[in-house]
């Protein structure tokens, strides 16, 4: 996986085949345009039809998805808009009926059936509900009693009373302890006829949205034809028209020059290829592939790497699977994250991007599975010596000292190559020995401190580790700066920018502790685990009955919440590893995507 090598490219052809030219390019689909002209239409051409998108996000929600229907002259596409729409409003006014009713059928439900004689019948007297707690039906009984108001208890449950109060008018809010009950005066038998009858009618505007489902295809197409419109005319506002030519200039791919070519020859027009200049910033396009790729798509929702720097994705692919293992610190937590991206495995298949992130985030599960075998814990057990389990459990997470090596050793490799590949894309320039310095400080200061804990031998600590700092120093002093030197005022200049450079040795040393998260997380993690399975331990061990119920609870919502931390800190600590520290090191500047300008309609 590489970042593409680009040619800009300027095609001159007539003026009055413009339309059918760009229609053309517009069909080859593998030009990012360059605005000659600033004259550009609205951008907000390019948004989608409102009523069309919502047509079209309500019929994704479906849960079922009727055969496409593709002929798109038998359609009236505005009638099939109407129509869903009309559809999704009916759905939600029923679904929102549906509701009140529920909450109604609650409240009644708790007073019975009975049907409220009329005010005649009652000489203008009503009835008031409340729900009362026993213990304050003393209370009650007195402050009705005091207010001369008939009441009558319908019935009691373990902690209610169901209380009626006669009276011309309500009582007065503060009079009794507790707020009304709103019961209404339709029976308890209607309100779940009318129940009924909205879940059949609900169930009926349900299948009528899976029957529009079908309208699907047509509508997607709709507004691609819509996007592919707007394009096409901000294409045509930026080309630079000369007279009875017009010219139009991007990039192209040097894979695509064949295919570019052959358009050319086939419309008549001319091109001109050039490599990028000095003064050119091309935009970023990358090579992914199928297997590896997500670690570029996954970097890609923070920062697109320049097209004259390197695409890390593939190192992101392993070092963030390998940050979120080790956050992670479970086998079974892993495998049930890997279990949960199986399930979902449809929907994310559906784009090129989601299989790539589905393809990461299965190799994220299998590392997380390895390194918990290695850790041995499982769902924060950890499994008996002498068995097999228990042999592949080579690493002790309860070994601080270990692992606070271990941390630091995989964060200066990551560092370390960062800055190798930076030396690697510089590699024409001198200013490469800068990074190279770099390297060695920080593998000079890791072997310094592994020499004084006994990890390495002491001469790593008292000679190799010394000489390599100063080596890495001198590098990072000479030539951290590009300023050319013409006199000694730029030689002094020069001198105070390689003194900044040594300077970053703060951040450097920053950065490097920055990796110590992936033990402390992971220790926390696995701690919590088992803090869960002690809990769950104690309330089985106090009660051999209600004890297996809480201690049910306790593992299952324990582990639930854990997971989920476990989860969010794999993510977000992993990614903000090689966004943050990989990246300061590895990328200098940031670019910006390629963007096809290609047809979406079929």
């Amino acid at each position: 996986m590489a970042i593409k090598q680009l040619n800009k490219i300027t095609l001159y052809g007539p003026g009055e085949d413009k339309t059918r030219i760009l229609q053309g390019l517009q069909t080859l689909g593998c030009m990012h345009l360059i605005p000659l002209s600033d004259n550009t239409v609205d951008q907000s051409l390019r948004m989608q039809p409102a009523q069309a998108s919502e047509a079209i996000a309500w019929l994704e929600r479906s849960p079922r998805i009727r055969r496409q229907l593709k002929d798109k002259n038998h359609v009236c596409i505005d009638q099939v808009v109407a129509e869903v729409l009309d559809n999704k409003a009916s759905v939600r006014e029923v679904s929102d009926a549906r509701d009140k009713l529920v909450e109604r059928i609650r409240e009644v439900r708790q007073w019975g059936e009975f049907s409220l004689p009329s005010l005649s019948d009652l000489n203008g007297q009503r009835f008031w509900f409340y729900v009362v707690p026993i213990g304050e039906m003393e209370a009650l009984s007195e402050v009705l009693k005091e207010n001369d108001l008939p009441w009558e208890e319908i019935h009691r449950d373990h902690r209610q009373a169901y209380v009626i109060v006669i009276s011309t008018s309500e009582p007065a809010e503060d009079l009794l302890p507790v707020p009304r009950s709103h019961v209404g005066m339709v029976p308890l038998s209607r309100l779940e006829m009318e129940l009924e009858e909205s879940e059949h009618l609900l169930e009926e505007q349900l299948a009528e949205r899976e029957a529009l489902t079908r309208w699907h295809y047509l509508l997607g197409q709709t507004v691609a034809a819509r996007q592919d419109q707007a394009a096409l005319e901000e294409a045509s506002s930026g080309t630079q028209d000369e007279g009875t030519f017009f010219l139009v200039q991007g990039w192209v791919a040097v894979s695509e020059k064949k295919a570019v070519e052959a358009f050319c020859l086939e419309n008549g027009v001319a091109a001109i290829l050039e490599e990028p200049s000095e003064e050119d910033n091309p935009p970023t396009l990358l090579d992914k592939s199928d297997s590896i790729g997500g670690g570029s798509d996954a970097l890609g929702f923070f920062q697109t790497p320049n097209y004259r720097t390197w695409d890390p994705g593939n190192l992101v692919f392993y070092s963030f699977s390998l940050f979120f293992a080790m956050i992670m610190s479970d086998a079974m937590y892993s495998l049930l994250f890997g279990g949960i991206v199986f399930m979902f495995r449809k929907n994310l298949k559906k784009t090129e991007a989601g299989s790539r992130l589905m393809n990461l985030a299965y190799f994220m599960s299998a590392a997380g599975v390895v390194w918990g075998v290695l850790i041995g814990s499982y769902f924060g057990v950890a499994p008996e010596s002498a068995g097999i389990l228990g042999h592949l459990a080579v690493v002790d997470l309860n070994d601080y000292s270990a692992m606070m090596k271990l941390s630091v050793f995989v964060g200066v490799t990551h560092l370390i190559i960062a800055n190798i590949m930076t030396a690697v894309v510089n590699r024409g320039s001198s200013h490469a020995l800068a990074p190279v310095g770099w390297a060695i400080i920080m593998a000079s200061g890791l072997s310094m401190w592994l020499g004084t804990t006994d990890t390495l031998p002491t001469v790593f600590a008292d000679k190799v580790g010394p000489a390599g700092l100063i080596a890495g120093a001198l590098l990072v002093f000479l030539f951290t700066s590009t300023r050319p030197v013409r006199s000694i005022g730029s030689l002094c200049l020069r001198g105070l920018d390689g003194l900044k450079g040594i300077y970053n040795i703060t951040s450097a040393f920053g950065d490097v502790l920055s990796y110590m998260r992936l033990f402390a997380l992971g220790l926390s993690g696995a701690s919590l685990a088992m803090t869960f399975n002690t809990l769950a331990m104690d309330a089985l061990d106090s009660s051999p009955v209600i004890g297996v119920l809480f201690s049910g609870l306790i593992l299952l919502l324990g582990h639930i919440l854990n997971f989920a931390l476990c989860i969010m800190s794999g993510v977000v600590h992993g990614m903000r590893l090689n966004v943050i520290e990989f990246v300061n090191w590895g990328l200098s500047d940031e670019g910006y995507p390629f963007k096809s300008f290609r047809k979406q309609e079929d």
